[in-house]
């Protein structure tokens, strides 16, 4: 076993490594922040400024929006500075220090469900993974919403069920004390319910992750049936109050209940239109991955361009999913076969063959990853007898959301971050001795 004092130095040292890797690459890439492909930048400059969620329009006078989830751009208005601009250093830090505590999340699971070394297996996977590092130089979701859905999975683990055995590597054993006080279970709900309903606020498709979450709370924890049921209501009734505040906002602004964004339409029709499905032929999954080529969107956004437009966003949106839906209806065996290669483009693990890709660079990201996939499979049928309890369902239900919502709408490799922490913990695992299983009471 770790002594205390030791242990304390090890977390102080990774932190640290964490810092500089994570620092170092941004810092490399921090000309990529100054970028808005998804205009995060202009509408948290625009809330800064006017005090409106929303982009700034003709005679500076800001139109309210839904077109993003809230989260990610009013948590970017705080570093909007006097002049009225967020600067790429300020993002920066944000991302490093989201990525440092993703990693730190994950280690400190990895620790509570199985040992030391399974941890640090894991936060180091975390730490060099590209995807993540090449995402935290993005002003997009991804860095944010991994670093959320490892609070709510560490939150799972640590508080919601607290592992009363633990797996007993090279003579490290932990048992943790379960607080069985009346208040705690509740505590435990109200925060469980407000990081589930900051993850919607930041991706509205975790709101499938969190519906899936919530009826397993029954299942999941040392409490009686009545505070079970009470920590389910409890959840229940954040996350709803949480999106029906945000419709509530969209009513009042828009005029429209809209409870994700309007920008759904468009990713529908992005993932189903004419163009992407001629484009689609038996060999679109490639036995060649590290040749894959992306579609070449030019000829979709020429006639979305041309398309009727609606009077507003929200009409515009309505436009979109109408014109999704029809292509969608028109060629249903398409659909079908596109659903296949959404799904798979998703869990890809060779980046697409582009200009500014080198082959060295596609090989060797697409073999890391490729490596990672087969072992986090590998790590949980060697040890599905604690992968198929409660601790893990959270991991399940976020691949099994992922995969669901983007088989259908638009998707690619990059989605899947927020799963990556997941991942690691299971590779790590690999390491433990699998008469381990049969040493665990969780």
């Amino acid at each position: 076993m770790t002594h205390p004092d030791r242990r304390w130095l090890w977390l102080v040292s990774g932190i640290t490594l964490a810092f500089l890797v994570r620092g170092s690459i941004v810092l490399a890439k921090l000309d990529s922040l100054d970028a808005d492909p998804d205009a995060y930048r202009v509408i948290a400059e625009t809330l800064a400024q006017t005090g409106t969620f929303g982009l700034m329009g003709e005679g500076e006078v800001a139109t309210p929006t839904a077109f993003r989830p809230p989260l990610y751009p009013w948590l970017l208005s705080f570093f909007v500075d006097n002049d009225r601009h967020l600067a790429s250093g300020w993002v920066a830090m944000l991302h490093v220090c989201l990525g440092v505590l993703t990693i730190g999340l994950t280690w400190d699971i990895a620790r509570r469900w199985w040992s030391d070394r399974v941890a640090w297996i894991a936060a180091s996977l975390v730490a060099i993974d590209p995807m993540l590092l090449w995402q935290s130089t993005l002003v997009m979701t991804e860095t944010i919403a991994t670093a959320l859905t490892a609070m709510v999975w560490w939150w799972w683990v640590a508080r919601l069920n607290p592992n009363p055995g633990a797996v007993k590597l090279d003579g490290d054993e932990r048992i943790n004390s379960c607080d069985l006080s009346p208040s705690r279970p509740i505590i435990d709900a109200v925060v469980f319910g407000g990081l589930l309903s900051l993850t919607v606020l930041c991706r509205p498709t975790f709101l499938v992750w969190a519906a899936m979450l919530i009826p397993a709370l029954f299942f999941v924890g040392p409490s009686c049936r009545i505070r079970r049921v009470a920590r389910v209501g409890v959840v229940g009734v954040i996350l709803v109050a949480t999106v029906g505040l945000w419709t509530l906002r969209n009513v009042t602004q828009l005029g429209h209940p809209i409870w994700a964004t309007t920008h759904g339409g468009y990713t529908l029709l992005l993932a189903n239109n004419d163009s992407f499905y001629d484009s689609l032929n038996e060999s679109s999954i490639g036995w060649k991955p590290w040749e894959r080529t992306p579609w070449d969107p030019t000829e979709f956004f020429a006639e979305y361009e041309a398309r009727e437009r609606g009077d507003d966003e929200v009409s515009d949106d309505r436009v979109a999913y109408e014109m999704a839906k029809s292509t969608i209806s028109n060629r249903p065996a398409m659909f079908a076969w596109s659903c296949v290669v959404r799904a798979t483009s998703l869990w890809h693990p060779f980046p697409a063959r582009t200009p500014d890709r080198s082959m060295m660079v596609i090989l060797s990201i697409g073999i890391y990853q490729s490596g990672m996939l087969l072992f986090a499979v590998l790590g949980v049928g060697r040890h599905w007898r604690l992968w198929r309890r409660p601790n893990a369902w959270p991991v399940f239900a976020l691949v099994i959301t992922l995969t669901a919502v983007h088989s259908v709408y638009w998707s690619n490799p990059r989605m899947r971050s927020p799963v990556i922490p997941m991942l690691a913990v299971a590779v790590a695992c690999l390491v433990v001795p699998k008469k381990a299983d049969r040493t665990t009471t969780t």
